[in-house]
């Protein structure tokens, strides 16, 4: 184990590694730290299920494995804490990852005050909607869940942001959407920042998906990100991957003879980055090319039938670095985007009413009152109703400058009866926020910042 781990503090020699025996017993057991944010990769063996625990206790849930792994996420429930699932998604509808929820809500008794999942459930194939499992899923949560759109933020917690950027196959920022062509294209993607931590978790989504994002810069710089579609070569592909750039990539996969995941040629285009990532996996795969595996170190569950492949990422903003933990093993890394230097960029004057499509020529003018230039790369307008703007094609404005963005098509508009508007920085930081009471066509609103 200390070789393989010595020569990833080779190829990053800011990662700061220890080794500690016990340490993730101590880490699950642990009841919810200050001040942190945890995200647990539950080993549901070929499946997904991931588990986010908020500074203030609050718990998002990220799938919930497959059939009878339902026992399987109330233990990584248990372990940390958790007794209520504020917020649930289900990613999209296969199996592996929706199959537990009726036993975790029925059979174990959680409670799951709000879910989400693509929706569109008319167009699914009658075999689909009329098999066990899904029918499992609509009794247990699917029948009240909300069908979450590209451009929509959780409201999981006040100091962490999560946004949808892909549902469906389209992304935030299509202007001409185009709908995925299969199950696992149609995943449910969402960015999490906390402070300044960044985590990526998309689901199944699969090349086309995943180029609309790189196209558009939606997940840069990545802390950790979840390997899309457990490894295999439908996913991570290289324009994808180079955007994320990810520190650490979590693969949640199982010793599955007919998927095969990970893949042996997405390991190695890992391997191929520049600078490498630190990759693990929940299980080690036992069956054979085309398959692959990372070295033992990297593998949370070598024996790939028991329980104990839960990988857990706790974020200490305050320290600025994280813990990735596994078996005994801890691996702690700083964040790549720490707390900023403070900047002062202001909404200046909206136009809800332009002339012609609200959708296409709506803008917002922001002006940069600091001392020093401000990359707006990751921030966002967020309106009351908890949709995005993305500004990051916006660039750097220079102290003193102003710059006009114009909505074209993003999810969330200017109200013309009056709105509340949010303009957050890539931490998710409120910088300024401005409600007006109505508005006339093709009039700009000075709100005097």
């Amino acid at each position: 184990m200390e070789a393989g781990l010595r020569g990833i503090r080779q190829r990053r020699p800011t990662l700061a590694v220890t080794l500690l025996a016990g340490a993730l017993l101590v880490l699950l057991a642990a009841p919810a730290l200050a001040q942190t944010l945890r995200i647990y990769h539950i080993d549901v063996e070929q499946g997904d299920a991931t588990l986010l625990v908020s500074p203030s206790g609050r718990a998002l849930l990220i799938d919930s494995g497959k059939n009878g792994h339902g026992a399987r996420v109330k233990a990584a429930l248990d372990a940390a804490g958790v007794d209520t699932v504020h917020h649930l998604v289900c990613t999209h509808y296969h199996e592996d990852h929706y199959g537990g929820i009726d036993e975790l809500v029925v059979d174990e008794g959680v409670t799951v005050l709000h879910a989400y999942d693509r929706g569109d459930k008319s167009y699914l194939p009658e075999d689909k909607t009329a098999g066990d499992t899904f029918t499992g899923y609509e009794d247990a949560i699917g029948h009240r869940a909300t069908h979450l759109m590209r451009g929509e933020t959780i409201p999981f917690d006040p100091e962490v942001e999560v946004t949808c950027l892909a549902q469906g196959g389209t992304v935030l920022g299509e202007e001409e959407p185009v709908p995925a062509g299969n199950e696992n294209d149609m995943s449910i993607a969402l960015l999490v920042q906390y402070e300044g931590f960044r985590y990526f978790n998309g689901g199944d989504i699969e090349a086309p998906t995943e180029r609309k994002i790189a196209e558009r810069d939606l997940a840069l710089d990545v802390d950790v990100c979840k390997a899309n579609h457990h490894g295999s070569d439908t996913s991570s592909t290289a324009e994808f991957m180079s955007d994320m750039s990810p520190s650490v990539v979590v693969i949640s996969n199982g010793n599955h003879g007919g998927h095969r995941h990970p893949r042996e040629t997405v390991l190695a285009s890992y391997r191929d980055m520049d600078p490498e990532p630190l990759v693990l996996q929940t299980n080690k795969y036992l069956k054979g090319p085309p398959g692959g595996n990372v070295p033992d170190a990297q593998i949370a569950d070598l024996e790939t039938t028991n329980t104990d492949g839960t990988i857990l990422v706790t974020v200490d903003a305050a320290a600025g670095a994280y813990e990735v933990s596994y078996r005994d093993t801890t691996v702690v890394i700083p964040l790549r985007h720490p707390r900023p230097v403070a900047v002062d960029v202001v909404i200046a004057r909206l136009l809800p009413n332009p002339v012609g499509s609200d959708r296409d020529h709506e803008a917002v003018e922001l002006r940069n009152d600091g001392a020093g230039p401000a990359d707006l790369t990751g921030w966002v307008l967020k309106d009351e109703r908890g949709r995005v703007w993305t500004l990051t094609s916006v660039g750097t404005i220079a102290p003193g400058e102003s710059a006009t963005c114009v909505r074209a098509r993003m999810p969330m508009n200017l109200n013309n009866n009056g709105d509340h508007v949010w303009l957050l920085d890539a931490q998710s930081h409120e910088q300024d926020e401005y409600a007006y009471p109505s508005c006339s066509e093709g009039v700009w609103i000075e709100t005097d910042h």
